[in-house]
């Protein structure tokens, strides 16, 4: 039975695909679009930046310089390189500089749970020109919304800052990049570039996946084009795309785009999970996270907007 199931679901996707191939076919190219033109630019210098970073002592540098900061949340010294790097690159980018922390050691699991909540944050340069500018049609509408995105960032830090994740390699023994200082800057690059490109194929495909069946319900379920936007829970770059297109007042669009941008949408959860890979964190913990960030994000943003 469950055989024949997945025989008749791969013979309805097939046709749905055969059906649709014109509209996934621009859904593909408006993905590779959004990635090559905007996300990948903002994305490469920084995570090349940190994968090298990590490499030399710089890193404790910087962490002593934010370790204040971090006492606030709660969390190891080491979690301060994870949120300045995340305030510029923003997300998936902060799952690999987590992913890199825990496997040298630098952190534990309940830090990396934690830091995985309060270093969500989308790539500045994408909220101020992609979703302001472009999408709303203005750099200030770009600006606020950043604001909102930060401060309440700062507020989920927080609120989960008494919390404990705890888990079975919650006790891993905190290291430093020593063993690390004498190898080649050469060696170093080549393994840094590797690692960007694998998180960037990983990252365009996710996206391209996602953009994929939001494109696909659309034709599926034909809601109005003010409703649309709704696919940015799935999506965020196609949700605020049909939301551009609705006739919703300025206010409502920016408080939405506030929202879904806090949120993420499930395609950047699935690749920060994908980056993570195995690693004991909590995806329930980080959902609600996510939600109760996108409604204080609104929640601010609206305030501004209005005060």
């Amino acid at each position: 039975m469950k055989k024949l199931a997945k025989l008749i679901s791969v013979l309805v996707l097939i046709i749905v695909i055969l059906l649709y191939s014109n509209e996934i076919i621009n859904s593909i190219k408006f993905s590779f679009s959004i990635c090559f033109n905007s996300l990948f630019p903002s994305l490469i210098p920084f995570m090349l930046l940190s994968n090298i970073i990590l490499n030399y002592d710089i890193v404790n540098d910087l962490n002593e310089i934010f370790k204040f900061l971090m006492k606030i949340f709660h969390v190891n010294k080491n979690v301060g390189f994870i949120f300045i790097m995340s305030i510029f690159s923003g997300s998936p980018s902060n799952a690999t500089y987590i992913l890199e922390s825990l496997n040298k050691g630098l952190i534990n699991i309940n830090d990396a749970n934690k830091s995985l909540k309060f270093c969500h944050l989308i790539n500045p340069i994408f909220i101020i020109f992609t979703v302001g500018y472009q999408f709303l049609g203005s750099k200030s509408i770009g600006f606020k919304i950043l604001f909102s995105h930060f401060i309440s960032n700062i507020i989920i830090g927080l609120f989960n800052k008494n919390k404990n994740f705890n888990c079975l390699n919650n006790t891993i023994k905190i290291n430093k990049t020593d063993k690390n200082k004498k190898e080649n800057f050469f060696i170093i690059l080549k393994k840094s570039i590797l690692n960007t490109s694998n998180s960037l194929l990983l990252i365009l495909g996710v996206i391209t996946f996602f953009i994929i069946v939001t494109t696909l319900l659309n034709q599926l379920l034909n809601l109005n084009n003010n409703y649309k936007f709704i696919y940015g829970l799935l999506e965020i770059t196609q949700g605020l795309n049909y939301l551009t297109y609705s006739n919703l007042n300025i206010v409502i669009k920016t408080v939405i785009a506030s929202f879904m941008i806090s949120f993420g949408g499930l395609c950047i959860h699935l690749q920060i999970f994908c980056i993570i890979n195995n690693k004991k964190v909590s995806y329930i913990s980080y959902f609600i996270s996510r939600i109760i960030h996108g409604l204080i994000s609104s929640i601010i943003t609206y305030i501004i907007i209005q005060y």
